[in-house]
């Protein structure tokens, strides 16, 4: 893959990450999914959230290492 795709690939997999943070933080904020399903409703919310802070995380540090390179060139 070029460094292009693989760039257009880390900003697609940094979007993910950040609509479900966005989706775990408003399950959060505006459903009733923490009282009505308990522990495991707590649960989701975590998963959710944790997911897309693993996805965002790691793709932004490759993501700048890539630029960063790109430039010295």
């Amino acid at each position: 893959m070029t460094q292009k795709a693989w760039t257009y690939l880390l900003y697609i997999v940094i979007a993910i990450g950040l609509a479900l943070v966005i989706l775990g933080v408003g399950l959060a904020l505006f459903s009733n999914i923490s009282v009505s399903m308990g522990v495991r409703g707590v649960q989701i919310i975590a998963v959710t959230i944790g997911l897309g802070l693993l996805l965002m995380v790691p793709s932004k540090i490759v993501l700048t290492l890539l630029l960063m390179k790109n430039n010295s060139q």
